[in-house]
């Protein structure tokens, strides 16, 4: 009788939904948003910069230290300090494995030109020479020559582009882009590199261009369909590039909850799928999963999957997190860390959420 209940439950067992799971962890060291989370060869994240909010809750104070997530331990330890605290810079992991480009951003500076390296095997910190202009909500790009393409937020048209040649540890002229953008910066799947939105003469833009690294040349593809920035976006397996999120120059009362899709093969934007919820301040916080799904986990409270073409609520946090990062780990789950809510106060929350990756349709919640 035993032997025939489990031959009974065994099929039951075999379809049973692998249900996600959403864990809350050790709190940061410092309470960060608009900060970086890069993974390292080795698996561990590293987290750097970003602000915190004064005693005031209105002043704010700008980060120059790092801290080291451990995978194993889910532990999270300093590894130094920047050379100059900053938030809203970028970071780049070199070809190399062994170091972590930082460049620009603010702090009581607008548009930093400063520029350093983080040493992956020693843990230190290394000043570089200063980039050509100073930038503030730009993009970095890691191009398969090993150099890393710098673009947006000078504000000066002859200085929007510039490269990192790691061989050389300097800043390099590139051809200036036609328009100067800070939007959201994707590499696409025939090997150019999609600019699309952000700011233009301070003030949201639909424009968006391409950048050969074949060619080292700029070109204007066709307009998104809606003015958008504080965006983000990513690749989908068939190749085609998804603009999510974002918002007007209402900013925080014109949020979207619409998507954009770029198509390589005509240079054109459509309208893309539906999202739950309104979100923008996407940041570093969108994750493209094993099975080609897309996870959005920041802007809002609610975490959505993109699963066969439509968005599913598919976890829900205590509070929104703008400015957040996630970043997918080795083994398969995602680390979320700071951010700030609807209060605009920082936090050092963070949490390892367990995607549920299925072949299956996904159901709203």
């Amino acid at each position: 009788m035993k032997s025939t209940f489990c031959l009974l439950l065994l099929p039951l067992l075999l379809i049973a939904w692998p249900r996600e799971r959403l864990l809350r962890l050790a709190p940061l060291h410092e309470k960060r948003a608009s900060h970086s989370a890069t993974l390292l060869p080795d698996g561990r994240v590293l987290i750097a910069g970003g602000f915190r909010k004064g005693p005031d809750t209105y002043s704010q104070l700008y980060s120059n230290t790092a801290e080291l997530y451990d995978p194993i331990r889910h532990t999270f330890t300093y590894t130094g300090n920047f050379q100059v605290a900053r938030c809203g810079h970028t970071a780049t992991l070199l070809a190399n494995g062994k170091e972590v480009l930082i460049t620009g951003g603010n702090n009581d500076h607008p548009r930093l030109a400063s520029a350093e390296l983080y040493d992956i095997p020693t843990g230190r910190w290394i000043r570089l020479p200063d980039m050509l202009a100073g930038r503030e909500g730009h993009q970095a790009v890691l191009l398969n020559n090993g150099k890393v393409l710098i673009i947006g937020g000078t504000g000066d048209l002859r200085t929007s582009v510039e490269l990192f040649n790691p061989a050389t540890r300097k800043f390099e002229k590139s051809e200036p882009a036609p328009v100067d953008l800070n939007g959201t910066a994707l590499p696409l799947a025939d090997g150019r590199i999609l600019i699309a939105g952000g700011n233009q003469d301070r003030q949201p833009t639909q424009f968006a261009i391409t950048y050969d690294p074949k060619t080292n040349r700029f070109t204007r593809v066709g307009d998104m369909t809606v003015v958008r920035y504080k965006s983000s976006a990513a690749l989908l397996p068939d190749g085609r590039a998804l603009i999510i999120g974002g918002s007007n120059n209402r900013d925080w009362r014109g949020k979207y909850s619409s998507t954009e899709l770029f198509d390589l093969r005509t240079n054109t934007f459509t309208r893309g799928p539906e999202l739950n919820f309104e979100r923008f301040k996407l940041a570093h916080s969108i994750i493209t999963l094993k099975n080609g799904d897309i996870l959005v986990t920041g802007g809002d409270r609610h975490i959505e999957q993109l699963h066969d073409g439509r968005f599913s609520v598919v976890a829900t946090l205590d509070q929104p997190c703008y400015f957040s990062t996630a970043t997918l780990l080795n083994g398969g789950d995602i680390l979320l860390a700071g951010g700030y809510g609807n209060d605009a106060q920082c936090i050092d929350k963070t949490w390892i959420y367990t995607p549920q990756v299925t072949t299956m349709p996904l159901s709203s919640r």
